[in-house]
């Protein structure tokens, strides 16, 4: 059953504003959830004390909601498990180490992370390698610290290592965590093209932990409703399999930064009018 609190609102487009305007927002706006992007200008991990977690999080409370997924930004940071330096490899499982240990701090049971950046003149077997050597140090550290970690394909543009979900499956099953699971990002796999949302959701089944519910031509990353992809059988086919997490709206594309307050209002009027029960 779809209720208000499913739907998360998330910061990624509010970039332009102050992370506490973000909080006022979701709140004054009817959100119960969000998911939080830790990146500079609002979050970025190296300028926060555990003391300044501390207060992110009671700010989190003071304002109703609750944080139900931790991003660390790992695409514009140089961030890879698959990069052919040991040592640019060591230092992207610490930094994924260390923003576990403010998941915790944060009162957050869920992460997301990737693979990051993969080299096309590289070993693909080798680079392979790579990748579920770190995931596998990075599960450890999740599943001492009780956080689950949420992993999606990326498009070729990215990577040649993960971007379909049997490539994703793979890697859950070779990392051998049950602290490893998918995350399926509707306009990612509309705009990859290598499988439909309806394939995805079904291989991955319960290894599904977290979505990014967004709208594309494809490509956007919108909000629902202002682009062409079918939204409304998403919401259908996340029922269909069972799933009960969480929606949350990773809103990227730059016509939403100037009036962020208007995107999220956007997406909770479509959902309410598509996903909760009509009186």
């Amino acid at each position: 059953m779809y209720t208000i609190s499913r739907l998360s609102a998330a910061n990624y487009h509010y970039k332009r504003y102050s992370l506490d305007y973000f909080f006022n927002s979701a709140e004054k706006l009817g959100y119960e959830t969000i998911e939080l992007w830790a990146s500079g200008p609002h979050l970025n991990l190296e300028d926060f004390t555990n003391d300044d977690l501390k207060a992110v999080k009671k700010k989190i409370s003071d304002h109703n909601l609750e944080l139900v997924c931790f991003t660390p930004e790992q695409c514009l940071y140089p961030i890879s498990v698959c990069h052919p330096d040991k040592r640019y490899r060591d230092r992207s499982v610490d930094f994924f180490c260390k923003h576990i240990e403010a998941s915790v701090l944060l009162d957050c049971n869920r992460m997301v992370v990737s693979t990051g950046m993969a080299y096309l003149d590289d070993d693909a077997e080798e680079t392979w390698k790579w990748c579920v050597e770190a995931f596998k140090k990075i599960s450890e550290k999740a599943q001492k610290e009780g956080v689950y970690l949420a992993t999606e394909p990326f498009t070729k543009y990215t990577t040649h290592i993960c971007n379909n979900v049997n490539q994703l499956k793979k890697l859950i099953e070779e990392v051998g965590s049950p602290m490893l699971k998918g995350l399926a990002d509707t306009d990612v796999i509309a705009t990859t093209g290598t499988d439909t949302l309806e394939t995805f959701v079904k291989t991955l089944g319960k290894d599904l932990i977290h979505v990014h519910f967004l709208d594309g031509n494809p490509g956007g990353h919108l909000v629902p409703g202002d682009g062409k992809l079918d939204m409304k059988d998403s919401l259908r086919l996340f029922d269909e399999i069972g799933y009960e997490g969480y929606l949350a709206l990773e809103i990227l594309d730059r016509r939403y930064v100037m009036e962020p307050d208007k995107a999220l209002k956007g997406a909770m009027d479509w959902y309410k009018c598509n996903a909760l029960p009509q009186r």
